[in-house]
């Protein structure tokens, strides 16, 4: 039986609350993110920031999703 290849998510989650989030704009959100995932660990892999895509790209892939949850990039 062959392994099957895991299929790379990221999914940005900001559990805090609405004020603090009010204090960045989601374009600086944004930017936040994309310096955090130009580390190089980050680009062994393809990541998925929309879960929708994701789980299509999964289901037609046959593979199963890994997700990464993070927020340090929003306090």
């Amino acid at each position: 039986m062959k392994p099957k290849t895991v299929m790379a998510v990221a999914l940005s989650l900001f559990a805090l609350p609405s004020v603090l989030l009010a204090q960045k704009s989601q374009e600086e959100l944004a930017k936040l993110r994309d310096e955090k995932m130009a580390h190089e660990v980050f680009q062994k892999a393809n990541w998925i920031f929309d879960y929708d895509k994701a789980r299509a790209a999964a289901k037609q892939g046959d593979k199963p999703i890994f997700a990464y949850f993070t927020r340090s990039y929003a306090g």
